[in-house]
């Protein structure tokens, strides 16, 4: 087989053998990708019936759109070879990286959770695995670019699989007939006992099985091992296999019960979703925590200046950090990370999102924004971190968000659209402290954060005053009057989250140079609220900052950072030292919260699933329309974030990005949804804004690496995606022009971000606009260039002339052009609206019930050239609680 090409993949190597085939590298010559393909052994097809069932089960899987579970991209039959082509992942199986002895707790976490998950998801979609066993884990190593993500093979694929005379390893035989009840499917020492009877299975026999693999991971032995296949089933079904801590000693007991839980042989007896399984391991994962704010107590006969002593010397030799009770533990996961001990516990978990947790000086309150039970309108609330019901302090039908505590613990500060309130943190009448009535307090649409200096007299914030640029400045609480405390470079998109430092000498902020590319800066200030001397930047552009809080020395700071895709971890800041990772909740995690004495660390923990979906646009004639009668239906849907579509100029294929791989990834597809193959493959770096040429053939798109901003180019039907600038500055939001000849950009070379154009094929870069510019697009005559910037939207005429303020006020990436129209999206309420170029009537298309915003997704819709379909992204599940570390170090 080694040389043969099957359809379009080129067979390379053999990667393995097992009961349903041989499984071979290959490479797709059409995408250029490497790609794993199992060619199926013929009994397992040899019926048209059992073949059809397992296409259709293939296709089920393959939609899924898991990152713990290989992708499926293709099913294929060439000269009477069946076989299925599948994501390629370089890494190691389960079974090759447990131990003899077991693996240690937080790398059986590490990859157990993720596990669940992909089980949860897929039981959710009706699909049983059947056959779970370690060596159907996959953990992708270095050379796969994400190294340690875990992905699940051969999802529903043992639906083929029969029992047959093979090893101990191998899969036994059954001669009852082949349906799902009557065959004997799995490797026995994984089998539930209804698999093993041949009765019929559900989600559960899956659970039975992973706690087989859980046993596995944990003790390195097999829960259930005879001296042939028969004994081995034999003890599935009879008998209870010994306690996992009767063979690894120190085990944790809340593991041994998940574990036995798994193992129950009465289906009703297990757990009843993979779902809640998933919440007991994650629950462990926390709670075991090593305490190390006090050394062990000395044995007998020690002193304790002794015992201190050899202490020290024993972490000193072994880099670990012990706990008292000498609990089953490792270091710190990953290079670098900061030793932080505690329990992570929910604080908040209630129905719709709570956001930009602060906690009270004394760490004992914790004031937050909530969009209550009915998820209609953000108000500020605070509750006792330690219990209780949660007091409301607003309820303006305005959105309230960002509380900042006053020092003395007696009042708030929050933001309610473009102004800043007081309240009493017990309640109380409201004051208005300041208001920007030609400006904004919500940079990129977004609250950021506010910070009370320690004195009580000063707050700073950030805003952006008459159209200008956002940047940082302080108020005084007595007097109201304001002033800037920092200037944003020219070119530079925005300042944001000021944060005095507890002994009142440095306010910290988040300076962005593009999306991507942002820094932390100091500048000192005095006690009058003014600042004194230069700033200092102290961190690089090469990593995308959300949020910053300072600890309590005054010495460093706990930042938010993007790490690729929707995640988002903490990392700790000490000037002049490389960002250390805190090592814990690699998830969407935002707005880190000390207490004043540092113990205790707040944060807020987000989920979001945005799909895409199309509706009927107005046509080239067509008025205003009724939400309801604008026929919404879903085109891409999965568990995570699909977001930015594009319609390909013949309105056959989209293009769009999406995080399921784990990172962002340009993807394709059918208009219809169907057929969605990923494009890009360039791991962490994160890519988006595709954007297709006028001919169908190339997709434009930006992606941020090392610091850097740059335009590439990938051919629509898959291959080399090709950089097209450099590293000279910022170039981000391509299109083309209509001829194709030319690619626009936005880029801050000159200093500041203007619009600017290459030729397609490669060349010098030509400035175009002088006015600020972003987002831009070529009107569909080619006469026109349309581009935003905070003033609004504007049309640049090619052939010379000055500029035009088209749309006062247009959102910044939320406009998109067709026909003799153009369409751009308000907020407040959410509304597309149309401007007929030839007419110069203005309407609201149609305006969106009220629910979570897509409009922080980049390019949020696309029209299609007849004006008769319009694709947007929307936001179908967010969900945000507040967690709580306590004994934070």
């Amino acid at each position: 087989m080694i040389g043969r090409t099957l359809a379009h993949y080129q067979v390379l190597d053999t990667l393995g053998q097992g009961g349903m085939g041989v499984v071979y590298k290959a490479r797709d010559t059409q995408l250029d990708r490497f790609v794993a393909i199992k060619v199926l052994t013929p009994d397992k097809v040899r019926n048209a019936e059992r073949k059809l069932r397992f296409v259709q089960e293939a296709r089920t899987v393959s939609a899924l759109n898991h990152p713990n579970i290989v992708t499926i991209y293709d099913i294929g039959s060439e000269d009477g070879v069946d076989f299925i082509v599948m994501e390629f992942v370089a890494g190691h199986t389960l079974d090759k990286l447990t131990p003899r002895g077991g693996l240690k707790l937080a790398d059986l976490l590490k990859y157990a959770i993720p596990v669940a998950d992909a089980l949860a998801c897929a039981h959710a979609a009706g699909i049983v695995h059947r056959d779970l066993k370690p060596g159907n884990i996959m953990v992708a190593g270095p050379e796969s670019g994400y190294p340690g993500q875990v992905k699940l093979l051969d999802f529903g694929l043992a639906k083929l699989s029969e029992l047959h005379d093979a090893s101990d390893a191998e899969l036994t035989r059954s001669e009852g007939p082949e349906t799902e009840e009557g065959s004997i499917l799995g490797t026995v020492s994984y089998m539930s006992p209804e698999q093993a009877e041949a009765r019929k299975v559900d989600a559960r026999s899956d659970i039975f099985s992973f706690g087989a693999v859980l046993y596995e991971m944990a003790t390195g032995k097999r829960a259930f091992l005879g001296r042939s296949k028969i004994s081995t089933l034999a003890a599935v079904l009879n008998s209870d296999p010994q306690r996992p801590a009767g063979l690894h000693p120190g085990l944790p007991r809340d593991l041994e019960k998940i574990i036995q839980r798994c193992l129950r042989k009465d289906p009703a007896w297990r757990y009843q979703s993979a779902a809640d399984l998933k919440i007991s391991l994650y629950d462990l994962q926390h709670d075991t925590e090593p305490d190390v704010s006090a050394p062990p107590p000395a044995p007998p006969g020690i002193s304790h200046d002794l015992a201190r002593s050899l202490l020290w010397v024993g972490m000193l030799a072994l880099g670990l950090a012990l706990g008292a009770s000498g609990a089953w533990w490792l270091a710190p996961r990953g290079g670098g990370a900061t030793s932080i001990r505690g329990a992570v516990k929910p604080l908040t978990t209630y129905a719709g999102n709570e956001y930009e947790p602060a906690l009270s000086p004394d760490g004992n309150q914790i004031a937050f924004a909530w969009n209550g039970r009915g998820k209609d309108n953000y108000d500020i609330y605070v509750r006792l971190v330690d219990g209780g019901a949660p007091l409301r302090l607003t309820t303006d039908p305005l959105d309230d968000r960002a509380p900042a505590w006053s020092p003395d613990s007696r009042s708030l500060a929050f933001l309610r659209g473009n102004a800043i309130y007081l309240i009493p943190a017990l309640g109380g009448v409201e004051r208005k402290l300041l208001e920007f009535p030609h400006g904004s307090l919500l940079p990129n649409n977004a609250p950021s954060q506010l910070s009370w200096s320690p004195d009580g007299k000063f707050l700073a914030f950030s805003g952006t005053e008459d159209a200008g640029a956002c940047s940082i400045w302080i108020v005084s609480i007595d007097s109201g009057e304001r002033h800037r405390a920092s200037t944003l470079p020219k070119g530079y998109f925005y300042e944001v989250s000021p944060a005095f430092s507890p002994d009142g000498r440095t306010l910290a902020f988040i300076r962005a140079r593009d999306w991507y590319s942002r820094t932390v800066v100091f500048q000192a200030v005095n006690a009058d609220g003014t600042i004194r001397g230069p700033e200092r930047e102290v961190t690089g552009y090469d990593r995308a900052i959300q949020d910053l809080v300072w600890q309590p020395d005054s010495r460093g700071l706990i930042l938010s950072v993007r790490q690729g895709g929707n995640r988002t971890g903490l990392y700790r800041l000490i000037p002049g030292a490389p960002l250390q990772p805190l090592g814990f909740d690699s998830s969407f995690v935002r707005w880190p919260s000390l207490s004043r004495t540092g113990n205790r660390l707040a944060y807020e923990k987000r989920r979001l699933d945005t799909n895409i979906y199309r509706m009927d646009g107005p046509g080239p004639d067509g008025g205003p329309r009724p939400y309801d009668q604008c026929h919404e239906t879903i085109v891409i849907d999965s568990t995570l974030d699909d977001r930015e579509p594009g319609l390909s100029p013949d309105g056959r294929r989209l293009v769009f990005n999406s995080d399921r791989s784990g990172f962002f990834e340009i993807h394709v597809a059918d208009a219809d949804g169907a057929n969605q193959v990923a494009l890009t493959t360039m791991g962490p770096a994160a890519v988006g804004s595709p954007r297709w040429s006028p001919d169908g053939q190339t997709i434009v798109f930006d992606r941020y690496e090392d610091g850097h901003s740059r335009i590439y180019t990938v051919p629509a039907g898959g291959g080399k995606p090709r950089r097209m600038t450099g590293d000279e500055s910022p170039n981000i939001r391509p299109s083309f022009s209509r001829d194709g000849r030319w690619i626009y950009f936005s880029s801050n070379r000159s200093g500041r971000n203007e619009i600017w154009k290459i030729p397609a094929g490669g060349g010098p870069a030509q400035q175009l606009t002088s006015n600020f510019g972003n987002e831009p697009f070529e009107s569909p005559d080619g006469k026109l260039l349309y581009y935003t910037n905070p003033q609004g939207l504007w049309s640049l005429p090619l052939a010379g002339g000055d500029p035009k303020l088209v749309v006062p006020g247009a959102e910044m990436f939320l406009y998109a052009l067709a026909g003799h129209s153009v369409y751009y999206g308000l907020q407040n309420p959410q509304r597309i609206m149309v401007l007929r170029l030839d007419t110069g009537r203005t309407f609201e298309y149609v305006q969106f019930p009220k629910r979570a915003t897509w409009f922080d997704l980049g390019t949020a819709f696309t029209v299609s050239a007849d004006e008769r379909t319009i694709l947007f992204a929307q936001t179908d599940r967010q969900e945000s609680d507040l967690m709580l570390m306590e004994d934070f170090k």
